[in-house]
């Protein structure tokens, strides 16, 4: 009788706390569920300022860079040491030369900072020409018509070194390189530009030289509109974080990395558009990381991938998958040391499809992966060996030509498939002076030749090493959805004026800058001003993401525990 009188409590209990077990199970960072970035929303990668390099200068603070004794026009900053010193939001356009010095950048942490680079030449020898050390944003504009040029030492000094500064152009915040004009980046001791956050580049001419990373940066890098040229010793762009939640994303523009170990390397890498063109000794694309969310997805652009002289490298690379839907892809990877076209975690349950685009990819034979059967466009997979410098053609049954490509490196398998290949159809592959009548028939499931000429499983693209214990991570499509910053600076900048209650020198009561030397240029400006607005930054889950098999086992035991509380509901009413 007792349990009787509350069986209605006790049912409302067992339903609150089936509905929180299901609520934990859905949040990604209890489950850590898996999911695969299919499609980035261009929208939300690049905000209103972030495409904005016309703002205007009329009241931004003057400086002119200068051995003899650098001057500013203007408050929010201070030269001190020969270096040039920013530490309030607002607008500042630099032009002149000098041999060593630095830009610094000590704002408040949600202050928005626009540089206008007006030809300028800076060199440092002992630490990073523009330096970032706290601000909500920086924008770093290249004037139409200039050429600006930074370039770094190659020894920094121990003080840098131990804060962890390692390129010529160094953020610790989001940074945007935009405009049309063109800047020329050549770091002798590590990378090029780092951002420890977002970095955007959204117009400009850049050419980066580096011993190591041209470009290397935390949590994303997203192109829109610009040309660049990468030299590097290592990597020509690098994205990574301890999250493994790093995503690269080209929308347009031109990306040409005439040398560099690997090309492109994140977690997700999403090319959209635009033209690439990348030389590597390692891998050419590189969906790196271990968390189940590595995926390369191609939807546009052309891309050239050329690896002559690697070993054990691959064209492009996914740790899980590579999805396919448009564009023109060509990989040319040499014959020998295991170097293959196209790898991706098909012994770890992942996909390469295709459903649209233009692919032609020549490599190794022996453990050549090819496109999945559940591929909506045909392909087709042939063993085939010829020496560097031989043209692959595909023709339809009436002779058209879909495709026809000279193919710079040696290679024993090709991989090819055009939107005019369909399931069924009959075509002629020619390698060389080798023509070959085949029906296509999406038989190259997971990487395995099928009945094009036989062949190894697919291979993991590490060669002999291990990968660690795989594990599932939380990951959205990487696309951020973003307000759009304000265009205003400090109204007390753009005035002139030094707000009351400051000291001459525009110190604000917490900032502890250098004691500025005696008859040391320019003044400290307003803090306080109408500062841009703070950008809100949320991921958008992807509508189609897969759900793992932890997850759904976990949600059916939360299913049958509500269930049985309704049958222990249902008997004890009827028991009353």
């Amino acid at each position: 009788m007792a349990t009787h009188k509350h069986i209605d409590a006790i049912c409302i209990v067992i339903i609150m706390f089936t509905l929180l077990l299901t609520i934990l199970f859905m949040n990604g960072k209890t489950l850590e569920i898996q999911t695969v970035a299919r499609e980035e929303n261009s929208d939300a990668m690049f905000t209103d300022n972030d495409l904005d390099a016309a703002w205007d200068t009329a009241d931004a603070t003057k400086i002119t860079l200068s051995d003899e004794g650098s001057t500013v026009s203007g408050n929010g900053a201070y030269v001190y040491n020969g270096d040039i010193h920013i530490v309030y939001a607002g607008k500042y356009m630099l032009s002149g030369t000098l041999s060593d010095g630095s830009i610094i950048v000590e704002a408040d942490n949600d202050d928005k900072i626009w540089l206008m680079l007006s030809g300028v030449s800076i060199h440092s020898e002992d630490g990073a020409v523009i330096r970032v050390e706290q601000a909500g944003k920086v924008f770093l504009t290249l004037q139409d018509g200039t050429m600006n040029t930074l370039s770094s030492g190659s020894a920094y000094s121990e003080e840098t070194v131990s804060a962890g500064v390692d390129g010529t152009i160094y953020s610790r915040d989001d940074l945007t390189i935009n405009g049309t004009g063109s800047l020329q980046v050549t770091a002798e001791y590590q990378h090029g530009i780092v951002c420890n956050d977002d970095f955007v580049i959204t117009g400009g001419t850049l050419n980066v030289t580096a011993i190591q990373d041209a470009i290397h940066a935390n949590d994303s890098v997203r192109i829109k509109e610009a040309d660049l040229t990468l030299s590097a010793g290592d990597d020509g762009i690098t994205v990574s974080n301890d999250e493994e939640t790093s995503f690269l994303y080209v929308e347009s523009g031109k990306i040409s990395i005439p040398s560099c170990c690997e090309g492109l390397e994140a977690v997700q890498i999403t090319i959209a558009g635009g033209k690439l063109d990348i030389a590597a000794t390692d891998d050419g694309l590189n969906a790196s990381g271990y968390s189940g969310s590595s995926v390369i997805n191609i939807t546009g652009g052309e891309i050239t991938v050329t690896v002559e002289n690697g070993r054990d490298a691959d064209g492009i690379d996914s740790n899980k998958d590579i999805y396919i839907s448009g564009g023109k892809l060509f990989v040319s990877v040499s014959d020998n040391g295991g170097n293959y076209a196209i790898d991706y975690g098909s012994e770890y349950g992942g996909k390469c499809e295709i459903s649209g685009g233009t692919v032609l990819a020549c490599g190794s034979n022996g453990m050549a992966e090819g496109f999945d059967s559940s591929s909506s466009q045909g392909f087709l997979m042939q063993t085939a060996s010829a020496s560097a410098g031989t043209t692959v053609t595909i023709k339809d049954i009436d002779g058209n030509e879909l495709i026809s490509e000279k193919v710079p490196c040696s290679f024993s398998s090709v991989l090819i498939s055009t939107p005019d290949m369909k399931v069924g159809d009959t075509c002629t592959l020619i390698v060389g002076d080798t023509e070959t009548e085949m029906t296509i028939d999406n038989a190259s499931d997971g990487g395995s030749f099928g009945g094009f000429g036989g062949g190894m499983p697919g291979g993991n693209g590490f060669g002999d090493r291990q990968l660690p214990n795989q594990r599932s991570f939380d990951r959205n499509d990487g696309a951020t959805d973003v307000t759009q910053d304000s265009e205003t600076a400090s109204s007390d900048q753009q005035s002139g004026n030094t707000p009351s209650g400051f000291p001459e020198n525009g110190v604000a009561d917490g900032m502890q800058p250098p004691e500025m030397p005696n008859g040391a240029e320019g003044n400290m400006g307003n803090p306080n001003g109408n500062m841009p607005g703070q950008e809100n930054v949320s991921q958008a889950a992807d509508a189609g993401t897969p759900i793992s098999a932890e997850t759904l086992i976990l949600l059916g035991v939360s299913a049958i525990v509500l269930l049985a509380g309704c049958v222990v509901a249902i008997c004890y009413k009827r028991r009353g």
